[in-house]
């Protein structure tokens, strides 16, 4: 194919929707209470790196074809991994369709976590980079994490494979 004629695919996060938070809350100890009052399971994975400086990362999925959640800190010390107004400490971010009436009991359980405040975002160009920042950690992720069970599943086939070699010996 001709270089001139290849076009980069840049994910659509139409149906991904973006929550500011503020809070003063260490990001263990939020991920924590959202667990806690939205049933769900987030898990720190690496950090987000932007600029050479670390943002915390926590991702849950509720399966295939089902919601994605992820939970990524804007601030680390002195560095801002993207300026909001008002300001906002963390995104929060569910990706594929929810229904009207699951969004509302999300914002509403969100909005009684004490010490937490939150906000629906519109999506505009400059948060679109963000999503886009954002994505790429989680794709590096995934990719870390699929080449982790494919080794885990070789070392398995070889234990099973040493078993059954062992098992012939012992028979002979």
């Amino acid at each position: 194919m001709n270089p001139k004629n290849r076009k980069i695919q840049i994910a659509s996060f139409d149906d991904t929707i973006v929550v500011g938070i503020n809070s003063a809350m260490v990001d263990y100890k939020l991920a924590w209470n959202i667990n806690n009052k939205l049933s769900l399971n987030l898990v720190r994975y690496d950090d987000l790196i932007f600029e050479g400086a670390p943002f915390s990362f926590f991702y849950y999925t509720a399966g295939e074809n089902y919601n994605v959640y992820n939970l990524v800190s804007l601030v680390n010390k002195d560095r801002v991994l993207y300026s909001f107004t008002p300001r906002l400490d963390y995104l929060f971010l569910i990706q594929n369709t929810l229904s009207s009436e699951r969004q509302i009991n999300i914002m509403r359980g969100l909005r009684e976590i004490e010490g937490l405040h939150a906000f629906l975002l519109e999506k505009d160009k400059n948060l679109r980079q963000v999503l886009e920042t954002i994505a790429g950690c989680e794709q590096q992720m995934m990719d870390k994490k699929k080449k982790q069970n494919d080794i885990n599943a070789v070392r398995e086939q070889m234990r099973e494979q040493e078993a059954q070699l062992a098992a012939l010996r012992a028979q002979s």
